[in-house]
């Protein structure tokens, strides 16, 4: 009797914890414009890209995406990492595209709006001796939970970037 008379009293709850939601997954899909929500600071070398014993200025193009697939299909090879380089929306991922041009011996900081549905941050950077594996770097914003009464929901946040051009690669720090 004692038994089933706690089980009654205990029914209520378990019913009260199956209606807990659990986070929403994060896509990016409904994430909208933040303001200064990506940080990048870069040093480069003072010797960066050295042709004829004289180093240059490279191009830093900056992608926004709301899905890498089409991003890593091209940068696996030279030809790929050129199209890269025209700074142009490639396909419907790229939800923003911004060209830099990064100096010899050289450090910025660079703050971006993050653009609608941006999930993941993609640079590209040509250097004389392109080595394709060796001139990009990918990023996905991380994701945060906004705990709300009785359930949580998914969100992204800043995105802060560190990075390195080196003579011949770019390097995450």
């Amino acid at each position: 009797m004692f038994f089933s008379k706690s089980i009654l009293f205990l029914l209520p709850f378990f019913f009260l914890i199956s209606c807990s939601s659990t986070p929403k997954p994060i896509d990016g899909s409904d994430e909208k414009f933040a303001k200064e929500a990506i940080f990048i600071k870069y040093t480069s070398s003072d010797a960066l890209n050295v042709y004829d014993n004289q180093p240059h200025v490279i191009p830093l193009v900056v992608y926004q995406l709301n899905n890498i697939n089409s991003f890593e299909s091209l940068d696996k090879s030279k030809e790929g990492v050129i199209k890269l380089l025209e700074a142009k929306k490639f396909d419907s991922s790229v939800m923003s595209v911004i060209k830099y041009y990064v100096s010899p011996n050289e450090t910025q900081e660079l703050f971006l709006n993050r653009a609608t549905k941006t999930v993941w941050v993609a640079m590209v950077v040509g250097y004389y001796d392109m080595q394709p594996l060796q001139s990009t770097l990918k990023y996905k914003i991380p994701p945060y939970n906004n705990l709300k009464f009785w359930k949580s929901e998914a969100k992204q946040k800043f995105l802060p970037i560190n990075v390195y051009f080196d003579k011949s690669s770019i390097q995450q720090r």
